[in-house]
């Protein structure tokens, strides 16, 4: 590859960086604008909000089942069919 008139490449260099330099300049001359900005959410995004609020605030344990289950097993009447852990170990196995 061959580039000719190489001389002429560096005045496009140049005059972009003045011209660079310039417009940067005239940026930092603008005064700030203040506003009264405002964030207004949709229905939907407020009743999400509600609806995660009470998810976080409930417990992942249901104590009434963790309850009957531990009276279950005290009381010796907890039993599971043989063919449902089978079912299990294959479901999650395959």
């Amino acid at each position: 590859m061959i580039i000719n008139n190489v001389g002429s490449l560096s005045n496009v260099y140049a005059s972009s960086a003045v011209a660079s330099a310039k417009y940067s300049n005239s940026v930092s001359g603008v005064r700030a604008v203040r506003g009264n900005d405002k964030v207004i959410f949709s229905n939907e995004a407020q009743s999400f909000k509600e609806m995660l609020g009470k998810l976080q605030n409930t417990s992942e344990v249901r104590q009434d089942k963790v309850a009957e289950f531990e009276q279950k097993i005290a009381n010796g009447t907890y039993s599971v069919a043989s063919e449902n852990i089978a079912a299990s170990i294959l479901s999650s196995r395959f």
